[in-house]
């Protein structure tokens, strides 16, 4: 109840945003005609209501392409769009199409069949077998009478109960029970509404991702936190096979008929004069109102570019199919004047004309007869998803909300392929050595020109940056050298240097893309940066997102080799074999106290006697004083106790006691140690700590973990939306104010059954373990989703090549 009251509350206070304002009260058909050579059937259309909004655009084209692929080519399908249908009271549904299926023997003349669908189902079977099912006098069949999300309807029987006068003014529950009053519901077999992890391979014949807050395209994420869901490849797969065959619902040769309407109306609104203030001139041609486009020789920058709304395509050009010249950058406003299903294959022409870059400006149109959501987030759903088709493309979004008395309210992304051919990446440097060798590691493998930026334990001077780039108040720089020129990658892993890589992305205009590590400065939301965090950190899932074993580290063979080399004498020689014991501490999570660390001492200390090794022992930052000492009392004269002392310091021997070690001793809390020690390829054997008693944050940030877990069930079985103090709990965790608990046995166990680490025991042994290049295949990752451009070695020079500028009006 508490999604339906945030919307009724926000449309009481601005509107219903969400939704195109419409006098729609037909749906719009798509037809799919018998193919190319084959010979027409004489069997009925297939008839295929379809329950839809603008925010489901992504999922509507995975459906209508889902019965593409498996539907028979001899026959007609008819799939009619049911959207923002005029006279309906929306506030209290959770989707915004809940009650448009009771409508349809209404809409289908009360003749025939027809079979109803959400958006969010993907068919794995012919729907023309549902449709041809004996219905056996019933007037719907569906898998339960209380389940009306696929329903196969004889539209003759169901006319007097559901119409467009009930399906107005009557609930859906209600209208479900007259059904089953009336003796009109029958049986369907389950296997055409398998829902989420009820899917079967072979005999589930649609898939239906009726859990919303796991739906994988992420409709609504400022509603919901989304999960995995265990379905998911499904809809991803047949989502890549539409991008690959250039598939869209509607097109410039079958655009939506308002488009056409508004098109030959010409009720688009010509962009302020204002808007072309940036440009330096525009360039006069005779030919250019009658071509529709208007070209721009120069601009100072592309970031001034996407500083202020532009021109956009005029509609009617693109949807005359005429070839267009491709230039570097096609810069488009006015697009929230277009219908909201012709925005995607928009979006597709501007791509095609752009050789390496679109900008989209937009301003948020809040007035009663706006064609498109007002709405950032199903923008950027928008760009991003034709970025991804046009995989070779950088691109830029602007959004403005206009804001009375005050200046507008901004947002800025970008995406798609980097513009540089060779991009500059700032390495953000914590003063923590696990995030420094995390933030190297990884920096440094993606082989591109790093500079290194240290960030100050400065909490002053850090609060009033950031006072300046929040509130817009004072002028205090970040402290270290912090400015422009922009990078175009920020590696940072921590707290404190994601919240500067985030200040940067922001000073440079969303310029700068992010790759933030770390169970605390990983979450991306809905942006182009890219998170990398542990499987076992247990946060949840984000596309943006790369779950890896291990965090990345700066320990290479060639740093191995120079180590060895650096520091040659730091074991006796007077052993066969040397094992290098590194210990932790205290976190969150777990301790290490004298008593313990005393008799792990021990027990390390005896088994490397026993295998006639020579022991040397590292303690870390987070060691107590006391549990060195312990430690230190417990070792033989011949073995070498190293205190910790910071890995910047010119003569810290760390590197070359890796390099040294014929076998690694870790202690198990560790990610980063735990990442160094597998990263030389030697035998590593892992010692878990003990749990350390829950402190009062860890115990509230355990209840607030496992109340974003718990999840509530319908009638139907089926998962509730997440809403509540489920949601809000959930929202906690996704923010990283409370995180759940690190699985590190979980992790553990991952490393042991990959052969590249053992459980401490009884005895130290030497074995080969296999070779570990997760660092490199993660930096492999990070570059294909950065998508350098074309490698023909050409940067674009913003300040020389051509610009075009097409608009509406």
């Amino acid at each position: 109840m508490a999604i339906r009251t945030k919307r009724v509350i926000e449309t009481f206070l601005a509107g219903d945003l969400r939704h195109a304002e419409s006098s729609q009260t037909r749906p719009l058909c798509l037809t799919l005609p018998p193919k190319p050579g084959t010979t027409p059937s004489d069997k009925p259309a297939v008839r295929i209501f379809l329950g839809t909004e603008a925010f489901q655009f992504r999922a509507e084209r995975a459906f209508v392409w889902s019965i593409e692929r498996v539907r028979d080519p001899a026959r007609t399908y008819e799939i009619y769009l049911m959207k923002d249908f005029t006279g309906f009271e929306r506030r209290l549904w959770l989707t915004g199409f809940t009650n448009y299926r009771f409508l349809i023997p209404e809409l289908a003349g009360g003749r025939g069949r027809a079979i109803y669908n959400d958006t969010d189902q993907i068919y794995l079977r012919d729907p023309a077998e549902l449709f041809d099912l004996d219905m056996d006098g019933a007037g719907v069949l569906s898998i339960n009478d209380r389940d009306t999300s696929v329903m196969l309807i004889d539209c003759e029987k169901m006319i007097d109960l559901w119409n467009g006068r009930t399906a107005r003014r009557v609930g859906n529950r209600e209208l479900e029970k007259r059904m089953r009053e009336a003796g009109l519901w029958g049986d369907l077999d389950n296997g055409w509404n398998a829902r989420d992890a009820e899917y079967v391979p072979g005999e589930s014949h649609l898939v239906h991702y009726t859990t919303i807050h796991s739906q994988p395209w992420r409709p609504t994420p400022q509603d919901f936190v989304y999960r995995a869901n265990p379905a998911g490849e499904i809809w991803a797969s047949i989502e890549r096979e539409a991008d690959a065959a250039g598939f869209q619902v509607f097109g410039p040769r079958h655009p939506t008929p308002d488009f056409a309407a508004r098109a030959s109306e010409r009720r688009f609104e010509t962009p302020p004069a204002s808007r072309l203030a940036d440009f330096k001139r525009l360039i006069e041609d005779a030919k250019a109102e009658s071509m529709a486009y208007y070209g721009y020789d120069r601009v100072e920058s592309l970031a001034a570019l996407g500083d202020t709304p532009r021109t956009v395509a005029r509609p009617e050009s693109l949807a005359d199919g005429a070839e267009r010249e491709p230039v570097d950058i096609v810069a488009a406003d006015g697009l929230a004047q277009l219908p909201d299903s012709d925005v995607a294959w928009v979006l597709d022409s501007l791509f095609s004309q752009a050789r390496r870059a679109v900008i989209v400006a937009i301003t948020l149109d809040e007035s009663a007869h706006r064609a498109t959501p007002a709405d950032e987030i199903w923008w950027y759903q928008q760009l991003e998803a034709a970025g991804r088709r046009a995989p070779t493309r950088h691109w830029r979004l602007v959004v403005r909300k206009p804001r009375f008395g005050r200046p507008p309210k901004v947002w800025r992304w970008s995406g798609g392929a980097l513009l540089s051919t060779t991009p500059r990446v700032w390495a953000l440097l914590h003063y923590k050595t696990g995030h420094r060798s995390q933030t190297l590691g990884l920096a440094e493998a993606l082989g591109w020109q790093v500079e290194r930026k240290e960030i100050a334990r400065a909490p002053l001077r850090y609060g009033l940056a950031m006072a300046r780039d929040v509130f817009g108040v004072g002028s205090a720089a970040w402290p270290g050298d912090l400015k422009a020129p922009w990078p175009d990658v920020v590696v940072a892993s921590g707290w404190l240097p994601a919240v500067a890589a985030r200040a940067v992305r922001q000073r440079s205009g969303a310029a700068s893309r992010l790759v933030l590590m770390g169970r605390r400065g990983g979450r991306v939301g809905e942006s182009q940066d890219i998170a990398v965090v542990c499987r076992h950190f247990r946060v949840p899932p984000n596309p943006r997102q790369i779950e890896t074993v291990l965090p990345p580290n700066k320990v290479a063979a060639n740093q191995l080799t120079a180590a060895r080399e650096r520091w040659p004498d730091l074991f006796s020689g007077a052993a066969e074999r040397r094992v290098v014991w590194l210990v932790g501490g205290d976190n969150a999570q777990h301790a290490l106290d004298a008593d313990t660390a005393g008799d792990l001492a021990r027990r390390v200390q005896a088994q490397a006697t026993a295998a006639g090794a020579e022991l040397a022992v590292l303690t870390s930052r987070r060691t107590r004083d006391e549990a060195a000492e312990a430690i230190r009392q417990q070792l033989d004269a011949a073995s070498t106790f190293v205190p910790w002392q910071p890995t910047g310091q010119a003569d810290n021997p760390y590197l070359g006691y890796l390099a040294a070690a014929d076998i690694l001793v870790v202690t198990g809390e560790s990610e980063s140690m735990i990442a160094e020690a597998v990263a030389t390829g030697k035998p590593v054997y892992l010692v878990p700590l003990p749990e350390a008693k829950p402190n009062l944050r860890r115990r509230v940030a355990d209840w607030v973990a496992t109340q974003a877990e718990r999840d509530r069930f319908n009638a139907r079985g089926s998962r509730r939306p997440q809403e509540g103090l489920q949601y809000a709990c959930a929202r906690l965790v996704d923010r990283r104010v409370f995180l759940p608990r690190r699985d590190m046995a979980a992790l553990h166990e991952s490393l042991v059954a990959q052969g590249v680490a053992r459980m401490f025991g009884e005895a130290l042994e030497s074995w080969r373990p296999p070779a570990w290049h997760e660092t490199e295949w993660l930096a492999q990752r990070i570059r294909a989703m950065l998508r350098l451009p074309d490698p023909d070695g050409r940067v674009v020079d913003i300040d020389a090549d051509p610009i075009m500028v097409v608009r509406a009006g």
